[in-house]
């Protein structure tokens, strides 16, 4: 682990072949912030992944300063730009994603060139590269649409407008919860007094909740979706949301989102009764 400082160029898919190695770390100070440089080069800030120079050639990144979480589906990194702080979530090629079959959260979901829906279905070259633009810009979509109504997400930083969308390729640009030193944690990767953990499951219930009010599920709902920063929870992650008057599973996925919501926050010291979760989310709408 270094800062930038080679101009050494490799593939991003080194980077993530490599990933499991790199383990995000936290630091106090933005100057200890590192990346490996074979995603970016110093000299004249040219970077090497080609999702990331699309941003810097649209004006919206100018700095790439940390990888904060690597996953299957994505990489979050730390970067700056003009808004300031943000991440910027690449998601990986459909290819090598484990997230493949997206069929159950598509259901429903209006495509308007048939074409491509036939492609999207036989998962040709062409349906992946549709599939995966449909990921991406459904999530932006679902990140203006939930910070408009006021639920606790970050706030997307292109679009709203479906053409700013589509010039952002694999990348989903957001503002940062926390801060330079300290971006916010997941809910999972804590362990909360009693008295937190039940104010953070009590805010993670009414985020259900209002999502349903807005007739939407998160449908991967879990403390592993959720940052918890200065007493407030926060969602990420909806690419996968769906809408509840559309897709025919909407059910099944909200007894799962509350299933694995009170599986996963025993963990973090709070215990709470499932099926009594459900009514609360079901009945504040």
């Amino acid at each position: 682990m270094k800062r930038i400082t080679s101009d050494d160029a490799v593939t991003h898919e080194r980077v993530t072949a490599r990933r499991d190695r790199r383990k995000p770390r936290r630091r106090t100070n933005r100057d200890d912030f590192y990346v490996d440089d074979s995603v970016a080069r110093s000299s004249a800030d040219k970077f090497t992944d080609p999702e990331l120079q699309r941003l810097y050639e649209a004006g919206k990144i100018s700095e790439l300063l940390a990888e904060l979480k690597s996953g299957k589906e994505a990489t979050a990194y730390l970067v700056e730009g003009p808004a300031g702080l943000m991440v910027a979530k690449i998601y990986a090629d459909l290819e090598v994603r484990s997230f493949k079959n997206d069929r159950q959260y598509r259901d429903g979901r209006f495509i308007a060139d048939k074409r491509t829906g036939r492609a999207v279905e036989k998962r040709s070259g062409y349906g992946l590269a549709a599939q995966q633009e449909m990921w991406v810009q459904h999530e932006y979509a679902q990140l203006w649409f939930l910070h408009d109504h006021g639920i606790p997400v970050p706030k997307p930083m292109i679009g709203p407008h479906a053409s700013d969308v589509a010039d952002s390729g694999r990348v989903v640009l957001m503002e940062l919860i926390g801060d330079a030193g300290s971006p916010a944690p997941r809910l999972a990767d804590l362990r909360l007094d009693p008295e937190t953990a039940r104010d953070a499951f009590e805010q993670s219930v009414a985020i259900a909740a209002g999502l349903y009010g807005l007739g939407k599920v998160h449908a991967d709902l879990s403390s592993y979706n959720l940052l918890w920063w200065q007493g407030r929870v926060v969602l990420i992650d909806v690419p996968q949301m769906v809408d509840a008057g559309a897709n025919p599973s909407w059910r099944e996925l909200l007894e799962r989102d509350v299933n694995n919501l009170c599986r996963t926050f025993r963990a973090v010291g709070h215990q709470a009764d499932p099926a009594v979760t459900l009514r609360s989310v079901l009945s504040a709408a």
